[in-house]
């Protein structure tokens, strides 16, 4: 049952929803609400029972809830077949309100019709109808649709009159109403009608009529349409549903009742239009009217029930019968869930592609209309079978023992598929560690997976998964191979099917396994053509024989080790039963007997033997009866036939191996049919009537035949049986027509009186021939025997014999027989029996079975059955293989293409290949490769051939494949004499030279002899070391084996080579070519017939160049080399001894040319909106040409297509393997095309192919344009606009921001956050705004990367709109006869208010005496209502108004005006707010002259008590220069004995805001990352902030900011720089006080000093300086000064003093081997770094200096020849001694001073640590609630940091965190002394100088001017260090390879590092100086970390340190620290090849 469309009930009733559904199994019910949710309990409202219903309780009208009362509810019905949603239910519950209904009276003429309408109140209009009209006082008129002619309610409730009388005036008439939900009755009041009297002649007026009249088709509708005329008018009614107005005529279902037109039954056809026209005489008038039929839709989906297999396509069509035929949505639903793309119009017909099996399930068609109902229709998608397809399968897996293994298989299908588990086909191993799981999924796929727990050896093996259902099946199989020795799993007895293909798999273990093998009997399989060996170890045997292929096998394996495992198995063959044909006679009629034998010639015991018909097992009854009459016959007997034997008669016969069955159709026919010549005898017949009924019938054979096919050894049987004949019947057997004798072996035996059963077990050849079967009884003697001919009938009886005649042989019949009758008398016969048997139906009375003749088909058998051979090589060999059969076999011989298992092919007769005819193979000359397995197949086409499988083997005595060799070896060379021998193994070699001295090492220590096995045989070598002319001669190699001996001569001729060629030198050198020439000594002419020119480039292979001219010429020319490119050459000459030594080597630099190559892998990327990184290789070597002295790169704009290319120059060859430009400066998100050159020395090369890159986006550089604004109504505006200009979009404009908010004012009371709307439009309509409200807007466009710039603030006001309700008012008796209002504005406005309207009424109990309203003008909120009379209640209310209108009232007040004037106050109180030192008066106006006080709190407050207050005589307080101390309650009270009242004022005062709390969040080097937060805001909004910042010195910027902002990026900062930063806040007081000054510091260092093995490239009259690795430390380098000199030279030479960085640069003209200093002084924003280099030039050959040079270059000047030194140490040393005069003078006061001091030292610094570690929890950010430990030992050991990877601690992130820098966090009181390393990986530098090497800050932030702020610690990075008690061997720190910056959210300037505490150092403490040199300040996240110390540094380290104390190292921690240093306590330890760092977050 599905719930209805609608449910509507009163909160007093309640309601329910019923609904059920049919499924199975049974479906659950539940219910949803409007968004799909699933509907619930709700307590006292709502609750679902079990049987589906909802019910909805009944409430109090406060419970009422729209989200359970009114919406919409689905009932859903859910099994496991799917899901259905039934139609939309609307709710809807009414509160039961009281309400009154009146009557409205339409007057009428005399003799017209008047109307009474029933008004009922709009709020329950739809609730209530009208159910009568009553005319007083009791007659009541009900509705219908024709009236009884004088009364007529209509349906729709109007009650109409007509023919108007003047008495009809004067009854009353009530209407009476129902509500329809309530069910109550509410009667209107009473009401007359009006007759209007008309004069003259008026013209028809409609004064009422039904505009649209709703109704549910078959019921009735009454259209309404009443006129007003003199005369009374006259009314037609025509209907437009057509094409053509037609006259509305009365009729069965529509009646004209005057002014209405009454429809019964209505239908579809009757919707439309129709005109009411009324005439009269002086006119006409006319009116239209709409009729509606609503009517019911019904939804059907075709078909409901669909089967579906996977894969195929499902169509399910939704028909919608509505006779409305109005517009419909359709939506489809699978399972309760809308099917996507559907519910957007009628598409009724849905279609499912490729159905899958989540397709399955229910499906619903529902149908929406644009009235609201639904209806919908459900239909089934069932899937049909599919076979079972793998979803999931494991894969082939190699492991070693001892782990888990699981094997997994997913199938589908449907059914749900069953998987089972093999392994190498045989059941799993049932043990413990096999565990074999399966289970179904919600899908329905099956999922199976086998568990092994502990995998072992023998578990390896072919797994297997098989899915199978009804509709198919599907297996997979992978190998699971587990390391170990081979092992064979037991292989279980297998039972094979004969005929069929055996496949038997080798279960092997273990892996690798080297191969597999089967053998039977001990011989290797395959012994014969129908056996295989797969490569995998399966057995294929096709097709099985039960004799040849029974018994046992043996499966064995072997790994490349050698090891092996076997195992055997029994294979039992059975064969399947095989069943005779049998057939029964055509021609067989009622009564008579028919049997059936069921004979099987083959088949192994046990057989079992059935019978059926027609498919059903025939039980012995209904004159049928079986006979078993042994194992292999089975008879069906049936006595007396009859029509309901007719049928399909089957024998089934089932062993073990099959089942098989033979089906014969058993046809009884009714009556006989007698052929045409049966007439001639009917007159004879009847002369003998009487003498032949009392004869009795001759015997008439059935059928039978031996069935094809036999043959020797095959049993076969056969049944005789009479059909028709009197008994006593004698049935016997003949052969050839001879008795059976018992040589024959046949059995004879009787089954009954009427079948003889013949049986022969076993066949021979005895057996071919006829047998006859014989029947007689004392009619005659039958017999039936076989014959080729047709049947022929013939008879023994004289004197009339009777020769044969030839009947067709009826369709599927066995073959013609030839029949004999005897001794019945010729004439009975002729004239009876003849008929009967001739042309009766019953066919030949005897039946003969011929058996084949068996020596015609014998199959083959082995006369001579093949076996293995073995020949020696060369002779000949004859493979003998007969066979006999009939007829004779033809014998094929075949080879083994490769292994016993492979494929053979046939061999053929060819030469040294003879086939005999007798079958032999002869093989002459035989040779290796005939060696192998041959195939003797023997085949006659009788059954399946045979054929054997042997091996030939040839023995071989040592013979050589390759002839006699010369070998010729230079002289000192190693001779290597070789022969290869080939033969069978083993074979044995020995060397003999000259033919008689062996030789082997121990006769000559120069001789090695070694010999390989080869497949073929071995292969000798014998080597001669160094030899000469002596070793020249003949040697034999000589080979023997078992069978024979053999050798071979190797000639060895020793050769001297000619010498070398001298005096190489160039004749010509240019870029491409070079000229040599040399000299060659040499006492033979044909000495040297060749020479070799030898040149290569660099460390290249050598490449040659042959001089053969003749004659021979002593140089040579070299071409097609390269330009500037270094060769080597050198000459060989060669003679017939061989090649000389090669010549001296001459080094030759060709000429240098353009680059004939362009730069490579130019790559443009971009870096900024407005930058371009090029990247570029330089081109390959070989087409430089010379030394790459720079590159050019050119760029331009793409889309200017002739545009030159901007180019830009830049130095250096890009030897480091690539070059880089920035282009900077460019237009933002513009694409160019940019190009690279080289150039050298010659000049500059082609140019690269261009490379395309487009500049970032970026945000808009400029705000939108011609912004508009104008207001639609008084709570929207819109504003337009145009984007900016497309230059200066700089991006794809993703849309636009609009932010507004409204203008503050005092009277704003609400939230006045700012709103922001985004848009892509370019125009935008914002609502809800207040009204009457000035706002102010910006817009501003963005793109990808951000918001552009906003637009001028742009002012737009909201309309006017009428005004709220008056704030209060109050009324009070301000005498006798007058009453005095007064009230307060509203709090809304929404306008200028114009006036007030003030409303009074004067009640008398519960009558209205007097209204009046008065008008007030808007400046006064007072008024006083005079003249009013005594003891009457009056009640006030008031209301503004503006221009639009009057606005809401306020309440009402009422009083009664009396002769008492008791005090009353007419002002308000309230809360009052004024600003500071401002004044404010308080008002206090009264009635009653009474008594007035003012206090405040508690307190009197009297004038003149305070200076700024003061009390007027007309009551106001007066509080002038107000402070905070004024903000209070002040109350005035007024009394005069008549009454008392009292008013208070709640005064607050804005004062300016208090200073914001202005914190750091992150530094770059560019950049600072602000976040602040506002203080007090005084009691006033936050009109805007003014952010302050200077550099350190430098002028004061200010930067006003958003009263919304609470943070700022101040950007385009100096790198490395200090500055001072403050926030001021403003509200519309004043300004606050600034906020504590922060001290930032941008990022960035100095630069950084390179080590000179990277920096340094020295040649021998240049040094080349790889200025681009030079570190920057975070800032851009400026320039360079560069000097050098001599290291004996004391003036330096200045190379440049403003010289750009580059990646390279060359100082020339240097001396070669000679030492140099190099100075250079490094400039960037942030300071500058100075270091000196010393190096060495090379010599002029390119070469090292040695070392005397370089020891000579060390000598330098002494210093005490130079004054500039001596001078200067005199006077050190004189201040020395007289400061140590002053010390021993001062050394023994301090003696007695030393116990005192180190007390008092001890306990200042433990003070002063104290105070250091009591600033850590002064944390800036107020805001935060956690506890910061105040010293290192409140941190927990278990503290949870989280310590962060370079990796996946990304640059940007923001946290609260510290940065712990290893080398900074390690530089404490115990840590070893720095590194001179440098980690270049890291972004910052920190490099330990080398001799001279210091750095320079540009600005000193660590001066004394930062210790003057006290409080610059406590805001400083106070969560420091002292977090980690470091140990070193801990090795806690280390820096990661990818260490950056590290972007902190911090409320602090500086981040400082805390010493460790509890440890002393032993390291030396470095002077101030030089730490203010090495460790520049820490700042926010700059620091970049060093390694770990390397031991050298450790044990290399100073160890006679001063050992500091806890409490002096953490004093100058904090020295340093407040110094902006690095505590001088701190050393770095050595960097790692890796660097690391840790930023613990907290």
């Amino acid at each position: 049952m599905e719930p209805p469309t609608r449910l509507e009930f009163s909160n007093s009733s309640g309601g329910w929803l019923d609904c059920s559904a049919s499924g199975s199994p049974q479906p659950s019910i539940d219910w949803l609400s409007v968004d799909g949710t699933s509907v619930g309990d709700v307590s006292g409202i709502r609750r679902v029972l079990r049987n589906g219903t909802l019910m909805l309780l009944p409430f109090a009208a406060a419970a009422y809830r729209q989200d359970i009362h009114s919406t919409v509810y689905r009932c859903v019905a859910s099994n496991n077949v799917g899901r259905i949603i039934s139609r939309d239910v609307q709710v809807r519950a009414v509160v039961t309100q009281t309400f009154k209904v009146e009557v409205e009276v339409l007057g009428a003429a005399r003799g017209c019709t008047a109307v009474l309408r029933c008004v009922v109140p709009s709020f329950v209009k739809d609730l209530v109808r009208v159910v009568s009209w009553v005319q007083e006082p009791s007659f009541y008129i009900y509705p219908s649709l024709q009236g009884d002619g004088k009364f007529h309610q209509l349906p729709t409730g109007e009650l109409l009159i007509h023919n108007l009388e003047f008495s009809d005036q004067y009854p009353p008439y009530r209407c009476r109403t129902m509500h329809r939900l309530s069910r109550q009755v509410v009667v209107s009041s009473t009401a007359n009608i009006r007759i209007t009297e008309h004069r003259g002649i008026v013209s028809p007026v409609i004064v009422e009529h039904t505009g649209t009249v709703h109704v549910a088709q078959d019921e009735g509708a009454a259209l309404l349409c009443v006129a007003q005329g003199c005369p009374n008018p006259e009314y037609r009614w025509y209907s437009h549903t057509g094409a053509e107005p037609v006259l509305m005529q009365p009729g069965p279902r529509t009646r004209q009742l005057g002014p209405v037109l009454a429809i019964e039954a209505v239908t579809p056809e009757d919707g439309g239009v129709y005109r009411c026209s009324a005439s009269n005489a002086g006119g006409e008038s006319s009116a239209e009217l709409r009729l509606i039929v609503s009517t019911s839709i019904h939804v059907e989906i075709t078909p409901p029930l669909l089967s579906i297999h996977m894969g195929g396509s499902a169509e399910f069509r939704c028909i919608v019968s509505s006779q409305g035929g109005g517009p419909h949505l359709v939506t489809w639903y699978k399972d309760g869930r809308q099917l996507p793309n559907t519910g957007r119009g009628a598409s009724e017909m849905l279609v499912v592609n490729n159905v899958g099996r989540e397709d399955r399930g229910m499906y619903q068609c529902i149908v929406r209309r644009s009235e609201g109902d639904t209806a919908q229709a459900s239909a089934e998608l069932q899937l049909g079978d599919a076979p079972p397809v793998l979803l999931y399968s494991f894969i082939e897996q190699t492991l070693q023992p001892g782990p888990a293994v699981s094997l997994k298989c997913s199938a589908a299908g449907n059914p749900t598929p069953q998987i089972s588990w093999t392994l190498d086909g045989f059941p799993l191993p049932s043990n413990g560690r096999f565990v074999i799981g399966q289970y179904v999924t919600v899908h329905g796929d099956v999922i199976s997976h086998v568990n092994i727990s502990h995998v072992m050896v023998e578990d390896g093996g072919e797994y297997s998964c098989t899915a199978e259902n009804r509709a198919g099946r599907t297996s997979h199989s992978a190998r699971l191979n587990v390391y170990g020795m081979p092992y064979i799993r037991l292989i279980p007895k297998v039972t094979a099917v004969a005929g069929e293909t055996l496949q038997l798999k080798c279960p092997v273990a273990g892996y690798p396994i080297e191969e597999i093998h089967w053998e039977r009997g001990g011989r290797e399989l395959p012994d014969d053509l129908r056996q295989k060996v797969m490569p995998d170890g399966t057995l294929l045997v096709n097709p099985v024989q039960k004799q040849a292929d029974s018994g046992v096998y043996t499966c064995w394996a072997r790994n490349k080790q050698g090891h092996s495992a076997r195992r055997s198995g029994e294979i039992a063959v059975i064969v399947p039963p095989k069943v005779s044909p049998f057939y029964a006679e055509d021609t067989l009629h009622v009564g008579d007997r028919a049997s059936l034998t069921c004979s099987v010639t083959k088949g192994d015991l046990p057989l079992t033997i059935s019978w059926q018909k027609d498919g059903r097992t025939v039980e012995p009854a209904q004159m049928v009866s079986i006979t078993q009459v042994d194992q292999y016959t089975s008879i069906l007997l049936i006595e007396s036939l009859s029509p309901d034997h007719n049928g399909n008669y089957s024998c089934v016969v089932r062993n073990l191996a099959a089942e098989v069955a033979h089906t014969h159709q058993l046809v009884v026919n009714g009556n006989q049919r007698v052929p045409c010549r049966a007439f001639i005898y009917s007159f004879l017949s009847l002369m003998f009537v009487s003498l032949l009924s009392n004869l009795p019938v001759p015997p008439i054979i059935e059928p039978f035949s031996f069935q094809d096919g036999l043959s020797e050894g095959m049993r076969t049987r056969t049944v005789c049986g009479v059909s028709r004949g009197d008994p006593p019947l004698v049935v016997s057997w003949l052969k050839d027509g001879q008795p059976l004798t018992p040589a024959l072996g046949v059995n004879v035996s009787a089954l009954d009186p009427y079948s003889s059963l013949l049986s022969i077990s076993s066949l021979t050849q005895q057996h071919s021939g006829d047998f006859t079967c014989v029947a007689s009884n004392p009619a005659a003697e039958v017999s039936y025997y076989h014959y080729p001919a047709l049947p022929c009938l013939a008879s023994t009886v004289n004197p009339l014999p009777l020769t044969s005649c030839n009947k067709p042989a009826a369709r599927n019949s066995p073959p013609a027989e030839l029949s004999t009758v005897k001794t019945l008398p010729a004439l009975l016969y002729v004239l009876y029996i003849l008929p009967a048997v001739a042309f009766g139906t019953h066919g030949n009375a005897s039946m003969t079975g011929t058996l084949p003749t068996f020596g015609s088909q014998v199959p083959p058998r082995w006369l001579v059955e093949p076996s293995d051979v073995s020949v020696e090589r060369n002779r000949h060999v004859a493979l003998h293989c007969q066979a006999q059969g009939v007829p004779t076999p033809t014998v094929v011989w075949k080879k083994a293409t490769g292994s016993k298992s492979g494929d053979y092919e046939e061999v053929r007769e060819r030469m040294y290949t003879k086939l005999l005819g007798n079958g032999t193979l002869l093989l002459q000359n035989v040779k290796e490769d005939r060696e192998g397995f041959y195939l003797c197949q023997a085949n006659n086409g009788i059954g399946t051939g045979i054929g054997k499988v042997v091996q030939l083997r040839v023995n071989s005595s040592p013979y050589f494949s390759a002839p006699s060799r010369l070998v010729t070896v230079k002289k000192g060379d190693t001779a290597i004499l070789h022969c290869d021998v080939n033969g069978d193994k083993p074979i044995s070699v020995i060397w003999l030279r000259g033919g008689k001295q062996e030789m082997t090492p121990s006769t000559n220590y120069r001789v090695a002899v070694k010999q390989d096995v080869t497949p073929d045989g071995v292969a000798a070598e014998m080597q001669i070391g160094n030899v000469n002319a002596a070793d020249s001669g003949a040697y034999f190699c000589q080979a023997s084996n078992m069978y024979g001996r053999d050798q071979q001569l190797v000639q060895l001729l020793v050769q001297e080579p000619p010498l070398s060629p001298q005096s190489l030198e160039t004749a010509m050198v240019s870029s491409r070519t070079v000229n040599l020439k040399w000299q060659q000594k040499s006492g033979d002419s044909n000495e040297v017939f060749k020479f070799i020119v030898e040149y290569r480039e660099g460390d290249r292979p050598w490449l040659q160049l042959e001089i053969t001219d003749t004659p021979l010429q002593y140089a040579a020319l070299v071409e097609d080399l390269k330009p500037a490119t270094r060769y080597v050459f050198r000459v060989i000459a060669e003679g017939p001894a061989g090649r000389s030594t090669p010549s001296s080597e001459l080094t030759v630099r060709t000429e240098p040319q353009r680059p004939a190559g362009p730069p490579l892998n130019v790559v443009v990327r971009p870096i900024s909106s407005t930058e371009l990184l090029v990247t570029w290789t330089p081109p390959l070597s070989e087409l430089r040409h010379g030394e790459i002295l720079g590159f050019n790169v050119g760029f331009k704009i793409t889309n200017i297509g002739s545009a030159n290319y901007n180019f830009t120059s830049v130095t250096g060859d890009g030897e480091d393997g690539s070059g880089e430009l920035l282009l900077g400066g460019l237009a933002k998100y513009t694409r160019y095309i940019v190009v690279v050159q080289a150039f050298n020395e010659v000049g500059p090369g082609p140019l690269s192919e261009p490379a395309t890159a487009q500049t970032m986006e970026d945000v808009p550089s400029m705000a939108p344009e011609d912004v508009r604004c104008a207001a639609l109504t008084s709570q929207s505006l819109q504003i337009s606009w145009q984007p900016p200009p497309t230059a200066h979009s700089n991006g794809l404009l993703q849309g636009y921001k609009l932010t507004y908010e409204p203008v503050l004012d005092d009277n704003w009371r609400v939230n006045d956050e700012m709103e922001t709307r985004k848009t892509t439009a370019l125009t935008i309509v914002i609502s809800g705004l207040r009204k009457f409200t000035n706002y102010s807007m910006q817009v501003l466009a963005f793109t990808r990367m951000g918001d552009g710039i906003f637009t001028n603030p742009t002012f737009c006001q909201t309309d006017e709109d009428v005004p709220g309700a008056p704030a209060d008012i109050k009324v009070v008796v301000s005498s006798p006869q007058s009453l005095l209002v007064s009230w307060l504005p509203p709090h809304e406005p929404n306008g200028i208010i114009s006036k007030y309207n003030l409303y009074k009424r004067s009640m008398d109990g519960r009558q209205e005496i007097d209204h009046a309203k008065q008008t007030v003008p808007s400046q006064h909120t007072s008024y006083e209502a005079k003249g009013l009379q005594p003891h009457v209640e009056y009640q006030f209310w008031i209301t503004a108004s503006t221009r639009i209108g009057e606005g809401q009232s306020s309440r009402v007040v009422t009083q009664v005006a009396t002769s008492r004037v008791p005090a009353r106050i007419i002002s308000f109180g309230g809360n009052i707010v004024r600003p500071w030192r401002g004044s404010v008066a308080l008002v206090c106006l009264t009635v009653g002259q009474p008594r007035r006080e003012w206090l405040r709190g508690d307190m009197m407050l009297k004038a003149n008590s305070n200076h700024n207050v003061q009390v007027l005589d007309s009551g106001e307080l007066i509080l002038s220069n107000l402070q905070m101390t004024d903000i209070g309650n002040y109350t005035c009270q007024v009394d005069n004995g008549q009454g008392s009242d009292r008013i208070s004022y709640n005064l607050m005062i804005q004062v300016p805001p208090a200073s914001p709390i202005l914190y750091v969040t992150s530094a770059t080097s560019s950049s600072i990352l602000l976040h602040w937060k506002a203080g007090n805001t005084g009691g006033a909004p936050i009109s805007g902030f003014t952010l302050n910042y200077r550099k350190v010195h430098g002028d004061l910027d200010e930067l006003h900011l958003s009263r919304h902002a609470s943070s700022h990026e101040l950007k385009r900062l100096l790198c490395g720089t200090t500055y001072n930063l403050y926030l001021i806040a403003h509200n519309k007081i004043g300004s606050s006080p600034a906020s504590p000054t922060l001290i930032v510091r941008t990022q960035g260092q100095p630069p950084g000093i390179p080590p000179a093995v990277n920096f340094l490239s020295p040649n021998s009259t240049s040094v080349v300086l790889r200025l681009h690795v030079w570190p920057d430390n975070g800032c851009p380098l400026l320039y360079f000064i560069l000097q050098y000199r001599k290291i004996t030279d004391s003036q330096w030479t200045l190379v440049s003093n403003a010289l750009k960085p580059q990646r390279r640069f060359l100082i020339t003209a240097l001396t070669p081997a000679t030492r140099y200093v190099i100075k250079l002084e490094a400039y960037n924003i942030a300071g500058s770094s100075i270091e000196e280099y010393t190096f060495m030039t090379l010599t002029k050959e390119g070469g090292i200096p040695s070392p005397d040079l370089i020891k000579l270059g060390n000598e330098n000047v002494p210093f005490y020849s130079d004054v500039k030194i001596v001078v200067p140490l005199i006077i050190a040393i004189l201040a020395l001694l007289t400061s140590g005069a002053t010390a021993v003078a001062c050394l023994r006061k301090r003696q007695n001073d030393e116990a005192k001091e180190t007390l008092d030292n001890q306990q200042n610094a433990e003070a002063a640590r104290e105070r250091y570690y009591a600033t850590i929890h002064k944390v800036a950010l107020q805001a935060g609630t956690e506890k910061i430990p105040e010293t290192s030992e409140d941190i927990s050991p278990y503290a949870t940091f989280q310590l962060s990877e370079p990796s996946t601690l990304p640059n940007n992130t923001m946290l609260h965190s510290f940065m712990y820098h290893e080398h900074a966090m390690t530089e404490g009181c115990a840590s070893p002394p720095p590194s001179s390393s440098v980690q270049r990986n890291s972004p910052y530098y920190n490099i330990s100088t080398k001799g001279h090497g210091r750095r320079r800050r540009k600005a000193e932030v660590d001066s004394e001017d930062s210790e003057s702020d006290p409080d610059q610690l406590t805001s400083s990075r106070t969560e420091s260090s002292n977090q980690l008690d470091m140990k070193l061997k801990h090795n806690f720190i280390y820096h990661g390879a990818q260490s950056s910056t590290s972007s902190d959210i911090s409320p602090m300037s500086d981040q400082k590092s805390l010493p460790r505490r509890g440890r002393s150092s032993k390291w030396l403490v470095p002077s101030r100086a030089t730490m203010r040199t090495l460790l520049p300040p820490l700042s926010v996240a700059e620091t970049a970390f060093g390694g770990h110390p390397t031991p050298e540094q450790q044990e290399g380290g100073t160890p006679d340190r001063p050992e500091l104390s806890e409490a002096e190292c953490d004093i100058d921690t904090l020295k340093k620290l407040k110094l902006g240093l690095r505590s001088s306590l701190w050393s770095r330890p050595g960097s790692s090849q890796q660097p690391s760092d840790y930023s613990i977050a907290v």
